[in-house]
């Protein structure tokens, strides 16, 4: 889970860096890129798919039995509230430092975020979700 933490934030990392230019050359940028979006991917699916963590939390709640409501729904509030105020940080950053709009990127792992952070909470969490 930490790996998947990793290449999310290094391959934002190195976006913005070689979007802006700063110090690294485009060729080097996108393949770090690259290759971190591709641990990026493995990870998820051996950590997030195939433990079933991610089925267990984007289930509907008429299919989840009480114990598995209660459990899902406090992960949930918890990581709402750290992905909150992840968002606001970040917005208040780009203000402080005149960085623009945030772009997409941003908000794609922003989203991506708001999805993995309750699934993360059940696994540092709970011993048994099944």
């Amino acid at each position: 889970m930490l790996i998947n933490y990793i290449a999310l934030i290094m391959a934002l990392i190195f976006f913005e860096l070689t979007k802006y230019g700063v110090g690294i050359p485009h060729w080097a940028g996108f393949s770090l890129i690259g290759v971190f979006l591709l641990i990026l991917i493995i990870s998820f699916v051996s950590v997030y798919v195939k433990s079933g963590l991610w089925r267990l939390t984007h289930k509907k709640t008429e299919n989840l039995d009480e114990r598995e409501i209660q459990v899902v729904t406090h992960a949930i509030r918890i990581s709402y509230t750290i992905f909150v105020i992840t968002v606001i940080v970040i917005v208040y950053l780009f203000a402080i430092f005149g960085l623009g709009a945030i772009d997409v990127v941003i908000a794609a792992t922003l989203l991506y975020l708001a999805h993995i952070i309750p699934t993360s909470i059940l696994a540092w969490t709970e011993k048994e979700v099944y």
